[in-house]
């Protein structure tokens, strides 16, 4: 009696379709880590009925599909909904998430899952199997804005003159510190869930400023600020942010910087860069260029511009005479 298994898979995310081969489009075949993905199949060939027969679902690595050793646990490199790798009437689908573990993994090994159904005819009970090779990808994707809201929207006054210091004699000078003004944004991770170390990188100072610390946080009146470590002009935090697949798990930046005797008597334009990577054991997976571009993103890739409106330039009457000298 000819028996024979049809394969139908369907994905649940919407949106999400599978072009087998193409490694940033994402579906069922190539899933993205921390996103479900539905996997069901159809049985055809009466009398086999699909609700009364028994399946078993479970992910292996080995390329002997029978062998129980290869069969991957959940949760672990996945996360299954659903009876997973025991035999349960009528369980024509699952639902498995795939983890930054397996992204890593299968860079050098490819995942298989099998699906199994016995069913009875009416004369006897047959099983069959199909499998599906999976390959899952990193589409960890950051994007940056101005902050909006409390802070400001990627235009800033420059900061009010803090000190003004005479130094008498008989050439007197002015020592003038310009205070400290703070730049944010706003970072989106998507694409992924879970943990992620965000950077940061503030381009576009004077000489004689300073970048005195960045901080970020999980909202925008930073009431719990997570600290990093400042190189130069390059902030690594040394906290890790949680990415929800969807980008609604937000994070916020703030710059310090400390303008000391520069005026910014014209628009300063500032540039702010974000980085971010995924370290699972020994092996880093850094964030990609876009949608549909899944090469790594170059360091600082995505980036805002932000300006410094220049303060007032006040000059004196020329019947009135000059200033005291300013320091440089």
């Amino acid at each position: 009696m000819k028996k024979q298994l049809f394969i139908l898979i369907l994905a649940v995310i919407a949106g999400l379709g599978s072009v087998y081969g193409q490694t940033c489009t994402t579906g069922p075949l190539t899933p993205a880590a921390g996103a479900p993905y539905t996997y069901k199949v159809q049985i055809a060939n009466p009398p086999y009925n699909g609700a009364t027969g028994s399946y078993t679902w479970y992910v292996t690595t080995n390329v002997d599909l029978l062998n129980a050793a290869g069969v991957v646990p959940s949760p672990g490199d996945i996360v299954a909904t659903g009876a997973y790798n025991t035999s349960t009437v009528g369980e024509d689908q699952i639902v498995i998430t795939w983890t930054a573990q397996a992204v890593v993994n299968g860079m050098t090994n490819p995942y298989y899952l099998v699906v199994k159904f016995a069913g009875n005819n009416g004369v006897c009970d047959a099983m069959n199997m199909k499998v599906w090779e999976i390959k899952p990808i990193n589409k960890f994707l950051l994007a940056i804005f101005p902050m909006g809201g409390a802070g400001g929207n990627g235009t800033y006054c420059a900061a009010n003159v803090t000190s003004a210091t005479v130094t008498p004699g008989t050439s007197p000078t002015v020592n003038y510190q310009y205070g400290i003004n703070s730049v944010y944004a706003r970072i989106m991770a998507s694409n992924y869930t879970g943990d992620w170390t965000p950077s940061f990188k503030v381009d576009g100072l004077d000489a004689v400023q300073v970048l005195t610390t960045v901080t970020w946080s999980t909202d925008s009146l930073f009431t719990s600020p997570h600290t990093t470590t400042l190189v130069g002009n390059i902030a690594t935090s040394t906290d890790k942010a949680t990415a929800a697949f969807d980008g609604s798990a937000k994070i916020w930046v703030k710059a310090d910087i400390d303008n000391k005797s520069f005026e910014t008597l014209a628009d300063l334009p500032i540039t702010i860069g974000v980085d971010g990577v995924i370290n699972v054991g020994a092996t880093t997976l850094n964030d990609v260029i876009s949608d549909t571009d899944c090469n790594p993103e170059v360091a600082f890739g995505k980036t805002i511009n932000e300006t410094i409106k220049a303060r007032p330039t006040v000059t004196p009457d020329p019947a009135t005479g000059p200033f005291i000298t300013k320091n440089p």
